[in-house]
């Protein structure tokens, strides 16, 4: 405990030192060709973004977060649950009623309706799932990953309709997300049409190991009934039948909370499954694409011998003292080295007892040799 407060001052302090000491909520208006109008998001940068110029970060997509409960609880929740050891970008993907377009959250969130039963219950709030799907897959992301720092996994966060959609998402975009938390779907609408197309998907196509988190409240028991036969249907084909390797199902009932309350305990719980189970997983798994990479670190005393080491073969698997820079001048070391993505790594002077400290990083060295191939450290001043 006295190492973990000790880390947590450190921090403290560091925070306090340089820029953007708070955490920060950006509200960002998109104008979307693919919607045709324009759709505000939130985007939460965790502490010291800003100075950590040599860290990427996992991203969260919150949708329904124009109830701003949603994206506020989730952006807070993950330093807890991880002792203040895991940072996370976190994108509110909003949903409102347009009084001047008679536009809903209904019409983002549902498909096309079949069954004359859900038009006359859904009426003309449906139908635009699709164009809502490619709004998010090609402007929001492709902002979010044009704007920030991001590494290679994400987890998309849906409740009620919107957990709805981001299945339905997993079917018609099987990789565009990685991670899905799922809290209330519903899967009766249209004829349990979810239930089924959920239960005929090839989760072959799933290119990463992925997770989905499933979770339901009361639902179906004093109100909807139809949702409890059409979720059912769903569990029992994830817990009998479902057969990928790549793909980890966990399902949690709360029937003693209601629709809307629901939220709390099953992102907690969806979330510390992840971090206990699930992500150290994903970050072992590297692409099958190799790169050519340029790694240049600046240091402090010019007859410093300069180790890199990382978490492949290629840089050394973690020890400490396998892979030597050469000196190309006095205060540089370089090495060229072929990696594949992600790419973590930390310097030494050839143990961890030596362990250097970088300038915009308190954790591991990531690069992304997709964008980049020539990447550029410093020492910090003290080590």
């Amino acid at each position: 405990m006295k190492l973990k407060f000790g880390l947590l001052l450190f921090i403290v302090f560091f925070s306090q030192t340089f820029a953007q000491s708070i955490a920060r909520v950006e509200n960002v208006k998109i104008h979307s060709k693919a919607l045709n109008q324009e759709r505000e998001v939130l985007i939460y940068t965790p502490i010291d973004y800003d100075w950590r110029t040599n860290e990427y970060f996992n991203v969260i997509y919150v949708f329904d977060s124009q109830n701003r409960e949603f994206f506020d609880y989730t952006t807070s929740i993950i330093s807890f649950l991880t002792d203040g050891n895991k940072s996370f970008i976190v994108v509110g993907i909003t949903s409102p009623f347009d009084e001047k377009l008679d536009y809903s959250r209904n019409n983002d969130l549902l498909p096309i309706l079949e069954t004359e039963e859900s038009k006359k219950r859904y009426g003309k709030y449906s139908g635009n799932a699709d164009n809502f799907l490619n709004f998010v897959e090609t402007e929001l992301i492709s902002y979010v990953n044009s704007k920030y720092r991001i590494s290679n996994q994400n987890i998309a966060v849906g409740h009620s309709l919107s957990a709805s959609f981001i299945l339905y998402s997993l079917i018609q975009k099987p990789n565009l997300f990685q991670n899905y938390i799922a809290i209330s779907p519903n899967f009766a609408y249209d004829d349990d049409k979810l239930s089924k197309d959920i239960i005929k998907f090839d989760f072959a196509k799933l290119k990463k190991e992925s997770f989905i988190y499933l979770s339901n409240a009361n639902e179906g028991i004093e109100y909807w009934k139809e949702w409890k036969p059409a979720r059912e249907n769903v569990y029992s084909f994830f817990k009998d039948s479902i057969k990928s390797k790549k793909l980890t199902v966990e399902i949690a009932e709360y029937p003693e909370n209601n629709h809307w309350n629901t939220f709390p305990p099953s992102l907690n719980n969806a979330l510390k499954f992840y971090f206990e189970n699930i992500q150290k997983k994903q970050e072992r798994e590297l692409s099958k694409e190799i790169y050519e990479v340029k790694i240049k670190v600046k240091v402090n005393n010019k007859n410093d011998t300069i180790y890199i080491t990382g978490n492949q073969s290629s840089l050394g698997d973690w020890n400490p003292n396998k892979i030597e820079m050469k000196k190309t001048s006095d205060y540089e070391r370089s090495i060229v080295l072929k990696v594949q993505s992600p790419a973590q790594f930390k310097f030494t002077k050839g143990s961890w007892d030596t362990e250097l400290q970088v300038i915009g990083t308190y954790n591991n060295l990531t690069i992304n040799p997709v964008i980049k191939k020539e990447f550029e450290f410093e020492i910090m001043k003290n080590e």
